[in-house]
């Protein structure tokens, strides 16, 4: 098998980008579907830009929606760059590899509960089930890109196996 070089900042930022676009799209089809595109940027923009949580105006303001997708962007390159290091620590060490995915599992949860209060809190001016929708395939899209990139993710080796990862200068066996 051939080694590829492994940086964290560009996978991550790869990952990063892949799972912004994609909830972006799927924001902007669910937008578009109900005749009002982007609507749930729009919304979010206000609520983390102007506090505004109250039903409000359904004006589209341009500038609130490239503000809150820069902001989107930053945060999904940060949160892709997170998950490849995490992605680097478990291929090194396979005793983490479950650690992560309760992480993972424990981050969506605590995700979409902070969603929630923004969705009750914003006078559910944001779908709830869009954002959800959207998070899961930002995250099956950043896992799928990661475990295509490191396929010692998927080696079948037991705990205490001659071929579990050691660090450096660590005894074996």
């Amino acid at each position: 098998m051939d080694t590829q070089e492994h940086s964290t900042i560009r996978e991550g930022l790869i990952a990063g980008l892949l799972g912004a676009a994609i909830v972006a799209a799927w924001y902007f089809a669910f937008d578009a579907a109900a005749g009002r595109p982007f609507h749930t940027p729009n919304a979010l923009g206000k609520v983390v830009f102007r506090g505004d949580v109250g039903p409000g105006e359904r004006e589209i303001i341009p500038g609130i929606v490239a503000a809150y997708t820069a902001l989107h962007l930053v945060m999904f390159a940060l949160g892709g760059m997170a998950m490849t290091f995490l992605v680097h620590l478990a291929t090194r060490n396979l005793s983490l590899r479950m650690g992560i995915w309760i992480g993972l599992v424990v981050g969506f949860c605590l995700f979409t509960g902070l969603m929630y209060m923004l969705f009750t809190a914003s006078g559910e001016r944001t779908p709830l089930w869009s954002v959800v929708g959207g998070t899961l395939s930002a995250i099956a899209a950043m896992g799928w890109y990661l475990w295509r990139r490191h396929p010692g993710l998927a080696a079948d080796a037991q705990l205490g196996d001659e071929s579990t990862p050691h660090a450096p200068g660590a005894p074996r066996g």
